[in-house]
């Protein structure tokens, strides 16, 4: 039986982008501007051709949180997920994850989003570990930084080898899912790594390697 089964978040349980889908939530909610909203789209598009510096990026999109409660981010992100991000589940992925679940095998989503943004799916899922970008709290406020190192690229197998040791598990002996190149680390690390709807490089990646090609339908709606 394989360790722990981690599924990454974006395009890969979820169809799109949840840093966009917050953004344009929060330009609804009167949280934001139309510029900043732009910007997290231009972010995006780089972030798909790996041409984003993520360490500057994630900086500047926290500096809005400076002096916000951390309850009141809790609050807001249930209900950007009752709204906005419930609809986006790949049902193929839902089945997935109860698949492994069912088999009794632990689950974890791990994602470079914030722990705010991944903690309603992960619950709504049945997932028990969350492994995501932490941001730093002081008296119950952001401080705008956040704990390093970000769950991003070989910040990703940092944080999966952590919750294996604490867990008694191997990751080499675990299984990922995820749609990115920048996930390579991890992929590499896993036993059996498997791709859903994978960007142009990771497709041809895998094909060489002969790993598992799977290609969710985007949700009704999405």
């Amino acid at each position: 039986m394989n360790e722990i089964c981690f599924f990454d978040m974006d395009k890969t349980l979820i169809s799109g982008n949840s840093g966009v889908s917050f953004m344009r939530y929060s330009l609804r909610r009167g949280k934001t501007t139309r510029w900043k909203v732009l910007k997290s789209m231009v972010d995006y598009v780089r972030y798909r051709y790996d041409l984003l510096n993520m360490e500057v990026a994630y900086r500047d999109s926290l500096r809005p949180l400076v002096g916000i409660r951390e309850e009141e981010l809790v609050q807001f992100c249930q209900e950007w997920f009752e709204d906005a991000v419930r609809p986006l589940i790949y049902s193929e992925a839902r089945d997935f994850v109860h698949q492994h679940l069912g088999q009794g095998q632990r689950v974890a989503i791990i994602s470079n989003a914030t722990s705010y943004a991944v903690a309603p799916l992960a619950q709504y899922l049945g997932v028990q570990h969350v492994l995501a970008t932490r941001l730093e709290v002081r008296q119950g406020v952001f401080t705008g930084e956040y704990i390093k190192p970000l769950c991003f690229r070989q910040g990703k197998v940092f944080w999966a080898e952590k919750l294996a040791r604490e867990l008694g598990a191997d990751v080499g002996r675990s299984t990922f899912y995820t749609d990115s190149i920048t996930d390579l680390p991890l992929l590499e690390r896993v036993q059996d790594p498997r791709v859903v709807n994978p960007d142009p490089r990771l497709r041809r990646l895998a094909r060489q390697r002969g790993w598992a090609i799977l290609n969710f339908l985007p949700p009704k709606g999405a």
